[in-house]
């Protein structure tokens, strides 16, 4: 009888884990799940917040321009490609090149800047820079400066 229901309890548990939930690409290796998420669909972005000298984070409006932005990352590599940026009229506003570093953590955009990925994964993508971060109000044309920046990106 014990091993019933020792039987019982072991295919339960089977079952059980069988049923988790989780994202289609949770048992993905990272480079491949990086590179999926980054590719998968356009990204819009939805915040923009800078990091105060304290540590606390403000967020920026964003322009009705900046939220029509489109961003469109084509993989032409294993790890790299290319990206482009369409307007809210499908023009192409701005291309580059891409590559994911840093053991697969990080995206370098045209060799020249290097984001951290706080969040990326199958709806979300948020992008973080850290150091010294000027941003120039584009209402008051006040300058100020900031010690960390993230964009927040979605599908």
């Amino acid at each position: 009888m014990k091993r019933i229901a020792i039987t019982i309890i072991c295919f339960a548990f089977v079952v059980l884990q069988g049923c988790k939930k989780g994202t289609a690409f949770d048992n993905e290796p990272i480079k491949t799940r990086t590179l999926r998420y980054l590719t998968q669909s356009t990204w819009k972005q939805t915040a923009l917040e800078y990091q105060n000298q304290n540590g606390t984070w403000t967020a920026k409006t964003l322009t009705a321009t900046q939220l029509a932005y489109v961003y469109a990352f084509i993989r032409t590599g294993d790890y790299n490609g290319t990206y482009t940026v369409y307007n809210a009229n499908n023009t192409v506003n701005s291309t580059g090149t891409w590559i994911v570093v840093g053991d697969n953590t990080q995206l370098a955009l045209n060799f020249s800047i290097t984001y951290d990925f706080s969040v990326l994964n199958d709806t979300t993508m948020q992008l973080a820079l850290t150091g010294s971060i000027p941003y120039a109000d584009p209402s008051s044309h006040v300058t100020t400066q900031y010690y960390g920046m993230r964009e927040t990106f979605s599908h």
